[in-house]
């Protein structure tokens, strides 16, 4: 399976919050300047994460993001294959055919 830039970006935002200390905010340019990636496409995979409930936003100034569910509930695969999500970059093309 190949998984889209989105896709990844995605789990890599999960991993790093889950990393953190349990209620730590964590900004979108920390883990921009970590992982070396654009800040305007983790901020769409930021928000997405939140539509589907893994990550707390806060909006303004000290805010940030957390996991919303604790970090051994969530699944890769759950989050990889939530249809017209993340999604992989296989199932994509099929879908298109």
């Amino acid at each position: 399976m190949n998984l889209t830039l989105f896709t990844d970006y995605a789990l890599r935002v999960l991993i790093y919050t889950a990393n953190q200390p349990q209620g730590r905010l964590v900004q979108v340019d920390e883990i921009a300047r970590v992982y070396g990636i654009s800040r305007n496409h983790l901020t769409k995979a930021v928000h997405r994460l939140g539509q589907m409930g893994y990550l707390e936003t806060v909006r303004g100034r000290g805010g940030g993001m957390r996991l919303a569910v604790p970090a051994e509930t969530i699944r890769v695969g759950d989050v990889v294959r939530v249809p017209g999500s993340l999604g992989s970059a296989g199932s994509k093309a099929r879908a298109q055919k």
